[in-house]
């Protein structure tokens, strides 16, 4: 990834500093936007020493891939850069508590990772493991739907996943597998302590292997299926998306830790 669109993406890019996205090369604006939103921006940059290039709204358009840039862009001298499984472990002991990771296994769409390092950075998760292969990058459309959280959360790109949970365990850091068909209930179970929540892909849900190799199982409960809640349709609604699922469970191991 060497180019981010959109005002809050840009916009964290460059409050990030040299902990998140780095290394900026220039902000692309549109020709045609002079407003406050892109002044600010503007102004920001130019504190920064970062060089700011006006050009037209065809050309961002090519260059982004797309129309929903909102008139700006920042463009990166590397693309983004990942943490290490070790460095997300460093970050946690820094911080102190108890650990809190989330990992994503072969998650492809750019709009569901981007919303849950979106709510992951929300919750107050010390860093997220994707896999290398098979999965979504952090794209331009990625850090675009997380609405810049990108640029503040330790994102670890790993080969293996299961050697990844293995390692977490080393640290003494409990893995839990959400998925529907598990019997323990997310909302009654202990989240309070080190603990790493595994989200699976929107069709496949969480691979054999990686599922094994989680501690344990928690299915979140919904009013949908027999009795349950009822589309317009008539259809019941009985599931979720990873994006949601993955929310739901951060935000109880946050309540659950404030209460």
């Amino acid at each position: 990834m060497r180019i981010i669109y959109g005002i809050n993406p840009v916009t964290e890019a460059l409050k990030a500093g040299p902990e998140g996205i780095r290394g900026i090369e220039k902000i692309l604006v549109s020709a045609i936007r002079a407003d406050a939103k892109v002044g600010a921006i503007i102004k920001t940059a130019e504190a920064k020493a970062v060089s700011i290039q006006r050009i037209s709204p065809d050309e961002l358009d090519n260059l982004t891939g797309t129309i929903k840039h909102q008139g700006i862009a920042a463009v990166f001298i590397t693309d983004f850069k990942y943490s290490g499984i070790d460095d997300l472990i460093s970050s946690w002991k820094a911080r102190g508590g108890p650990a809190f990771f989330l990992l994503l296994d072969s998650i492809q769409d750019p709009q569901n990772l981007g919303s849950l390092i979106r709510a992951a950075n929300a919750a107050g998760v010390h860093g997220i493991v994707i896999p290398s292969d098979r999965a979504c990058d952090v794209t331009p459309s990625v850090v675009k739907a997380s609405a810049g959280a990108a640029a503040h959360t330790m994102i670890a790109r790993e080969t293996n996943l299961t050697r990844a949970i293995k390692r977490l365990k080393e640290e003494n850091v409990w893995v839990a597998a959400i998925e529907a068909d598990c019997k323990e209930d997310l909302f009654h179970a202990d989240l309070k302590g080190n603990i790493a929540l595994v989200i699976g892909s929107e069709g496949k849900g969480i691979r054999r292997l990686v599922r094994e190799t989680c501690d344990f199982g928690l299915s979140i409960p919904m009013a949908g299926g027999a009795g349950g809640a009822q589309r317009a349709d008539g259809a019941r609604v009985n599931s979720l998306n990873a994006a949601q699922a993955g929310a739901i469970a951060m935000f109880e191991t946050l309540r659950q830790r404030l209460s």
